[in-house]
């Protein structure tokens, strides 16, 4: 009798073990179907967010063409344009109507600022010297010592290993660093890498971000050598470019009321224009940068894209990343 209680009671334990097993393993099924269909989805909303991005591109390409027959010869750009107006928050709905998220972006003219590439002439396959001295200036003006900081900057992007200046450097330099590199011996893509560039004397890379703080809102990398389009140009840019308090009124006046519409304008607008700044300053811009962000549920993507319109205002993406960008500076002063 004992026996028999024994025996049915060991087969209780081995179905309630059983049981449990089957329900830990039930649930842990559940568990992992739940985790696997919310990243199906969290997947599925984040590759919707991309094809957001991708169309707020196409927008800003009818945006940026479509200036260029509205000003009939696209001779000049300003913020008067419709590319640069605010664009309101366009919200994203569901298949019912529901708001499920919200496309923010905004345009900027990349030639509002000081292109360093413009530092090396890639025809003579040499520094540019007016570009070289405009560039001094605007060292001068954030009182960042120019001794060689410029010539360093030719030397990172040329092709060769010879030293513009006994005092920049080249790959043999960089390579003698606690982490070695070599010079990119190309074209500068981000303003970014000016951190890697020798400084003078400066080693600590902590500095060197706080040496050149000031100067990264002036500065942009693009592709071909740029002017400066004074319709877009924030009032520090112009300042540090050399620009005195009477020319800067008279370009801020003038294009508050309406765009400066061709070079010749502008030079008989502004006197006293020294030869780098005729050749730097412009009123037209081919390089503008798209970004701001999409939300979808809990997706979000940063949009940062450049965007190249040539002259007859085809819009080509040439580059892309999804990345927060930091706020331009304000683009007017108020005028005196």
């Amino acid at each position: 009798m004992k026996s028999q209680r024994r025996q049915q009671g060991v087969a209780m334990l081995t179905a309630l073990l059983i049981v449990a097993l089957a329900v830990i393993v039930v649930t842990s099924i559940f568990v992992q179907q739940r985790y696997s269909i919310r990243l199906s989805n969290n997947l599925q909303d984040l590759e919707q967010t991309y094809q957001y991005a991708y169309a707020a591109e196409k927008m800003a390409g009818v945006w940026l063409a479509a200036d260029i027959k509205e000003t009939k010869d696209g001779a000049y750009d300003s913020l008067k344009d419709n590319w640069a107006q605010k664009i309101d928050p366009k919200p994203i709905d569901d298949d019912n109507g529901q708001p499920i998220g919200e496309l923010q972006v905004k345009i900027d003219d990349l030639q509002a600022y000081f292109n360093v590439n413009n530092l090396y002439d890639v025809k003579t396959k040499k520094p540019s010297p007016s570009m070289m001295k405009v560039f001094q200036q605007i060292l001068v003006s954030i009182d960042l010592s120019p001794t060689n900081f410029a010539n360093a900057i030719v030397d990172w992007v040329d092709p060769d290993d010879q030293l513009t200046n006994s005092n920049s450097a080249e790959s043999d330099y960089y390579l003698l660093q606690e982490k070695p590199y070599k010079a990119s011996n190309a074209l500068i893509l981000d303003t970014k890498e000016l951190y890697l560039i020798k400084l003078d004397d400066v080693s600590d890379n902590e500095q060197r971000k706080t040496l050149l703080a000031e100067l990264m809102p002036l500065i942009t990398a693009l592709p071909t050598t740029t002017s400066i389009n004074v319709n877009t140009a924030p009032a520090n840019v112009l300042t540090a470019i050399g620009l005195t308090d009477p020319q800067l009124q008279a370009i801020v006046q003038k294009r508050n009321d309406t765009p400066i519409k061709s070079v010749e304008a502008l030079q008989q607008l502004v006197q006293g224009l020294t030869k780098e700044q005729k050749n730097l300053l412009g009123v037209s811009s081919n390089y503008f940068r798209l970004s701001g962000e999409v939300r979808l549920r809990k997706s979000r993507l940063f949009l940062n894209s450049v965007l190249f319109r040539s002259a007859e205002g085809k819009v080509h993406v040439i580059m892309r990343q999804f990345n927060r960008v930091s706020p331009p500076p304000e683009i007017e002063p108020e005028a005196s």
